[in-house]
Order: C-alpha cells, then structure tokens, then sequence
C-alpha cells in the first residue's frame, strides 16, 4: 500500500489535511459585524478560525467584501509547499467557499427578516 502524497495539499498547523473548499466548517455568528468565520474541520484544533468572509447589507441587497486567510494558515503552508502554490491555492478556496459554500439567499432572508423587526 503506497502512502498518499502530503506535500501540496493545503494543511492546518495542527495537522489537519484540507483537500478542498468543502472541508473547511463555515460559522455565521458575527452577523451584526457581517462576518463569516472560517474554521478549520479539526473540532480540537488550537487555532480552530483559519479565515473570515466580510461583507455588508445595504439596500436590502448583500455586499460582498473580501475574504481571507490568517497569516499562520498562510505561513504554515507557504513553509511546506511554497509560497505561490499556496496563495494559489488557498485563492482558490476563498473564492470556492464564497460561491459554493456560503448560501446567501439564506443569510439575506435572515437579514432581511431581522430588518423588519428593527433589529438591524
């Protein structure tokens, strides 16, 4: 049995494997800041928030700011694969989870709905 090569996979430093966009865990609880944490799979990492995506509510419409990665995700993985792989990669991810993980509609009837209330 031959071992799986590790060396340009994305890694968490507490040695979590991240394969792609769907392993990461998505936490939506800074909703007044209109943030989005990312977090890493590992339920006992110690950095567990690897990442965040910002954005605002204006207009009753959902605004999409930016997102990113924290410096030692970056740094752990750039020292173990190189730096433009992983850019590229983690790049990737953002990108990936911003489209494909998060559901927007969802988080926009939530605003929407707590707007109404007066609450927003």
């Amino acid at each position: 049995m031959a071992l799986e090569d590790k060396t340009n996979q994305i890694q968490c430093p507490c040695g979590q494997i991240i394969k792609d966009y769907t392993d990461y865990l998505l936490l939506y609880l800074k909703k007044d800041m209109g943030e989005i944490d990312i977090l890493c799979p590992n339920e006992y990492c110690y950095l567990r928030e690897l990442g965040f995506l910002k954005f605002s509510f204006e207009n009753d419409q959902i605004k999409f700011e930016r997102g990113r990665f924290y410096a030692p995700y970056v740094t752990w993985n750039s020292t173990r694969i190189n730096e433009g792989e992983t850019v590229k990669i983690l790049r990737q991810h953002l990108v990936d989870i911003t489209e494909k993980n998060v559901t927007w509609k969802k988080i926009k009837k939530g605003l929407l709905s707590k707007k109404m209330e007066g609450e927003y």
